[in-house]
């Protein structure tokens, strides 16, 4: 998978916001600017709707650390299907699938 200019830099300003500690701040950040990013919109509501579940979750549980880890636990699960994705398609093109 190509590293996007766009999203490193999508990343580096949620990490910004989130060291300066307006959590809330990071998740409107996260909403608008992946909007503004996609070319392909079909699972955005289904991002922005978990993303308002995962605020929900934040504010009623004033704790941080858990939540996040939860959030980086099926960002790593999207990024091996998505991993996995791209090595079938591979496979498919050299015509062994």
């Amino acid at each position: 998978m190509a590293v996007d200019r766009r999203f490193v830099l999508l990343c580096a300003g949620e990490i910004l916001v989130v060291a300066v500690g307006d959590l809330l701040a990071a998740l409107v950040l996260q909403v608008v600017a992946l909007a503004a990013f996609l070319d392909d919109r079909r699972g955005y509501p289904v991002f922005a709707g978990v993303l308002v579940i995962f605020a929900a979750i934040l504010s009623v549980s004033g704790r941080v650390l858990l939540p996040l880890l939860g959030v980086a636990g099926v960002l790593g699960c999207g990024y091996l299907a998505l991993s996995l994705q791209d090595y079938r398609i591979a496979r498919w093109a050299r015509g062994e699938g």
